[in-house]
């Protein structure tokens, strides 16, 4: 060994001890790990310089980075910057911890930890800490870059974690949280160190809210919803905020025991589950939950999750048409649902405030069936009403309420009916001899078919059906075709004096007369 080694060597004995006093060190680490480290990496600078030993450790990882980069500093980067997780990654063990107080990030004391690499088979004397060859650690800049802190570079321990383990290897990343890390781990001894200069050490991914809306349930008069929220921030439960509609019905307290998130983000604890029933009605709605934050950003939300559901209250629809069907008729059709059954409902409809109708609520319907989640096509209405007089009517249709919630209405439509009495007209009235030849059109606006036409002569009546094609009718009446015109030949009496024509009513109206004729 040369002088200037075994100056180099006395040197950095005399300084551990100095370090190792300065941190208040007991046990085997207190001397030797981060003394050791400072002294190894960079002596000069822990001795001339006030900080810590990790502050001590200043280069860029053998990487090309400008030297005020993140990656040139002494400091180990979060884990969840490398992971996306504050935990330690699989296959690292905590190797110690320090604090900070008055961060301003928690209310209380913040604690970093460190997540060291195995040594393998490797032995490392009495330094505690072995070389990243070693433990096939590669050392550099987080992820590759220059603005994230190093990774797996600096060979330094604490001691308060795993102290049953001699030997461990560079540091990988850290953890930090506003839980004591004896919580975390239990390794880990309650003794204390301080590190100021990592006051403000922070990344985006240590913070937020996670958690999930595991299930919504409609249950009598409300939902169940169900589900888990943590924030980083924090161990302790927080609030997460029902919401229906888009309103907020009730705030409940995550505070369940979930030991599956407990095993997942360790420290944490388990209180973090909900499992509420909240009261609402009103049909078809979009349910939500989300958490409210406790750590820097307290008050924010983070939405966990929506569901759709229909909740029990009245029955709901619509009136879509109301349309002709035929002379005195109208079609009726649409839709009906009631949320507290699955089943089909009844609607009534009303014309001009007049029950006419009890309809079951069940005709195909693919569409409305889709919407309302899979409850099947048959909720459509669809029935034709006859027997309304000519003229201008209000028809309504209303959902019978299956629960106690009041009759729902649909719609109404103003719809103008074709009726009435029957009319037509005579063309031809001609006798010769014992022969009658009465000949003209005749129809009803109660139907699209033949009428009857009574020809009486001398009072004594024949009835003839008017059946036989007329385009002309046809043509100015294009709702009732074409067979309305009669043309017949009757035999009567010698010396008959007098013919006269009558129509008999089919529906609503009266029966018509279209002449009589002198013979």
């Amino acid at each position: 060994m040369t002088a200037t080694q075994v100056r180099s060597a006395r040197l950095a004995r005399a300084l551990s001890d100095v370090v190792a006093r300065r941190f208040d060190r007991r046990g085997f680490f207190a001397r030797s790990a981060m003394a050791g480290t400072a002294m190894a990496v960079a002596p000069a600078t822990f001795a001339l310089r006030p900080g810590s030993a990790y502050a001590a450790i200043c280069s860029c990882s053998g990487q090309a980075c400008d030297c005020g980069s993140m990656c040139c500093g002494g400091y180990t980067e979060f884990c969840c910057t490398i992971t996306g997780r504050n935990t330690c990654p699989p296959g690292t063990l905590l190797g110690g911890w320090w604090k900070v107080d008055g961060s301003g990030f928690c209310n209380g004391p913040r604690y970093y930890m460190d997540c060291n690499a195995p040594c393998g088979p490797c032995g490392c004397g009495g330094s505690g800490i072995c070389s990243g060859s070693c433990s096939g650690t590669g050392c550099g800049c987080a992820n590759g870059d220059c603005n994230n802190r190093k990774a797996g570079c600096v060979q330094f321990r604490y001691g308060q974690c795993n102290q049953n383990v001699p030997c461990l290897g560079p540091i990988l990343c850290r953890v930090v949280t506003c839980i004591p890390p004896w919580e975390i781990d239990a390794t880990c001894s309650t003794t204390a160190r301080i590190d100021e200069g990592t006051r403000y050490h922070d990344r985006p991914c240590l913070h937020g809210v996670v958690g999930s809306l595991e299930s919504v349930t409609v249950v009598p008069g409300g939902v169940r919803v169900s589900g888990w929220a943590l924030d980083a921030d924090t161990s302790d439960p927080i609030d997460v905020e029902v919401l229906v509609g888009g309103s907020v019905v009730a705030t409940v307290y995550a505070s369940g025991l979930r030991g599956d998130i407990a095993q997942a983000f360790p420290g944490h604890g388990p209180r973090h589950g909900f499992d509420a029933t909240v009261a609402a009605s009103g049909g078809r709605r979009e349910v939500c939950v989300r958490a409210v934050h406790r750590g820097p950003d307290a008050g924010s939300r983070t939405t966990l999750g929506c569901r759709t559901v229909v909740l029990s209250g009245s029955a709901e629809g619509n009136l879509e048409v109301v349309g002709p069907a035929g002379p005195g008729k109208v079609r009726v059709a649409g839709w009906a649902h009631d949320p507290d059954t699955t089943g089909p409902v009844d609607v009534h409809v009303y014309v001009d405030g007049v029950g006419r109708a009890n309809v079951r609520a069940d005709a195909h319907r693919a569409d409305v069936g889709t919407a309302f989640g899979g409850l099947g096509p048959g909720l459509g209405l669809s029935t034709v009403i006859g027997g309304i007089p000519a003229g201008t009517h209000e028809v309504c249709a209303y959902a019978i309420n299956v629960g106690r919630s009041p009759t729902q209405l649909l719609g109404c439509r103003q719809r103008t009916v074709v009726g009435g009495s029957p009319f037509g007209f005579v063309d031809l009235v001609a006798k010769s001899g014992t022969s009658l030849r009465v000949a003209g059109w005749a129809l009803d606006p109660d139907t699209p078919g033949p009428v009857d036409v009574h020809v009486y002569v001398d009072g004594v009546g024949t009835s003839i059906t008017a059946n036989r094609p007329r385009a002309d009718i046809a043509a100015a009446f294009p709702t009732y075709g074409a067979d309305h015109g009669f043309d017949r030949t009757l035999t009567v009496p010698a010396g008959a004096r007098q013919a006269c024509l009558h129509l008999y009513d089919v529906g609503a109206g009266e029966n018509a007369f279209l002449g009589c004729y002198a013979l």
